[in-house]
């Protein structure tokens, strides 16, 4: 069987590039002591003799098989022990990009090395978390994404967490295959050195394994990606169940339903790259994307685009996108959720965006029409015509669908699901004439007749009933008479561009 892993090709791509004699490769990483540990597994088969490796850092130098080599920490005496090299050899620099800013005497002697590098297949590997290179290198260097670890490499991470302390040695007999693949899944996404100290922290005081060792991982987990990205893991999913009518986009997700990947991790044909809804703001958009996860059993992810530009002063937005796509895909499968996209990426953002704004939407955009692993794109947009064209072409979302204001039945419906959420009996009520008494009233506004029903009642000490509710939506102007002209455009532009997530022959 042919290993199409993420892992699998970023080894091969390597191999073909040192075979090349592409003698001066970027290597894009957090993980300095993983990625030191790839390299020696590609250079101990790569050729018939072992290939030599030599890391440098800038408080250590250049250490190699025999130890540091002195007067080495200057990074130009380490390139020239490189431009010395006769042997194959593999130099890993993991410090060197500060230094390159603003110097052109360290880019020229850089260059120089990796000129000279070509003639034994030696090869300069220049490490750390940032792809950026100053100009006259970039045309120079490969440069290459090193995936997170994979299910197996976390799963050995767990054995070496148990067996590192007396204290959890023995949990390590009860690690059975289907806790150790489960406690795997929970981590995927993490580093290796950050899934390492999610399962120290979880195991922190325990002596058993059981799910709370899990959902200690998936919580840590949650926080440092929250941390270190544009992403929140989101739990307490709604269901279908919880979104009343949109009939058109039910059935929708329903027919796609089958082309998730299995859980034997087998891909099908077609797979749905994502969806944007659009329409009346108050009608369930956020909730019906929320609910395509919980639907097709898989986790959900927040995409915060603003949290792109608020990061780390030396981590750029292109950057935070990068990582951010990353962790997406090794969760993947799951439902990435971009709650009101026009926010962040309208026609407007660009114009203002000083190029950051641009080529951040450039990478998302390509990202979305190339991606293959199954990460679900579920966009909302209350004004979706200040959307740049390109956003709305097809091949980046399956279909774009209009919520717009609920029919009478479909306004019934939410009545009941808000009176079953609030413990009242729905069949108490007549649904219908509390359907009829709030036309123009969006599922959020109904969502508040219930509510301030509720309140009012427990004030006065007694039940709710049909005329209390009557009564608090009798109170409530309806977002369709605030902004009737403005519904009226949005119902217009999407007559012929959009497909009407509710069936607008039935009762209205």
């Amino acid at each position: 069987m042919i290993d199409d892993s993420p892992l699998a090709a970023f080894s091969a791509h390597f191999k073909r590039l040192v075979a090349a004699k592409c003698t001066l490769i970027q290597l894009v990483t957090f993980e300095e002591e993983r990625t030191e540990r790839l390299v020696a597994e590609v250079a101990a088969g790569l050729f018939a003799r072992a290939v030599l490796m030599f890391r440098w850092t800038c408080t250590a130098g250049l250490c190699g098989p025999d130890g540091s080599i002195p007067d080495t920490r200057d990074p130009f005496a380490a390139l020239d022990h490189v431009l010395s090299s006769r042997e194959t050899t593999f130099f890993l620099f993991e410090d060197l990009h500060p230094f390159l800013v603003d110097n052109p005497s360290l880019v020229r002697r850089l260059r120089d090395a990796s000129r000279a590098c070509a003639a034994n297949y030696t090869t300069v590997l220049l490490i750390g978390p940032h792809a950026q290179l100053p100009e006259d290198l970039q045309r120079d260097v490969t440069s290459l994404e090193v995936p997170l670890p994979e299910e197996a490499e976390i799963e050995a991470t767990i054995e070496t967490v148990l067996k590192e302390s007396a204290r959890t040695a023995p949990l390590a007999a009860a690690l059975t295959p289907k806790i150790r693949a489960t406690l795997a899944r929970a981590a995927l996404g993490l580093t290796e050195r950050q899934a390492a100290e999610a399962y120290r922290k979880a195991l922190a005081g325990k002596t058993t394994l059981d799910d709370r060792i899990v959902r200690s991982v998936i919580e840590e987990k949650r926080q440092l990606v929250r941390r270190a990205t544009a992403l929140d893991f989101v739990e307490n999913v709604p269901s279908l169940e919880d979104v009343g009518g949109l009939e058109n986009l039910k059935a929708w997700l329903e027919k796609r339903r089958n082309a998730i990947i299995s859980s034997s991790g087998n891909r099908l044909m077609a797979l749905p790259k994502g969806l944007l809804l659009t329409g009346v703001s108050g009608c369930g958009k956020s909730l019906c994307a929320k609910a395509v996860a919980s639907h097709w059993r898989i986790p959900l992810l927040r995409f915060n685009m603003a949290n792109l530009y608020a990061g780390e002063e030396d981590t750029s937005p292109e950057q935070a996108l990068r990582l951010t796509i990353k962790v997406a895909e090794r969760v993947a499968p799951c439902v990435l959720w971009i709650d009101e996209i026009e926010a962040s990426v309208s026609i407007n953002t660009q114009k203002t965006g000083q190029g950051s704004a641009s080529r951040v939407l450039a990478s998302l955009l390509n990202w979305m029409q190339e991606k293959s692993a199954f990460v679900f794109v579920a966009a909302t947009a209350n004004v979706i015509d200040i959307l740049p064209p390109e956003v709305l072409r097809k091949g980046r979302f399956d279909e774009i669908f209009f919520v717009g204001l609920p029919r009478q039945d479909e306004r019934a419906e939410i009545f009941r699901i808000h009176l079953r959420r609030a413990e009242q009996d729905p069949r108490a009520f007549d649904l219908d004439a509390l359907a009829k008494s709030t036309t123009g009233f969006n599922g959020a506004e109904i969502e508040q007749v219930v509510t301030s029903g509720l309140i009012e009642c427990l004030h006065a000490e007694r039940p709710l009933s049909q005329e209390d509710l009557v009564i608090t939506a009798g109170n409530i102007v309806p977002l369709s008479v605030t902004m009737r002209e403005e519904i009226g455009r949005m119902e217009r532009w999407a007559h012929s561009r959009a497909v009407m997530a509710s069936n607008p022959k039935r009762t209205s």
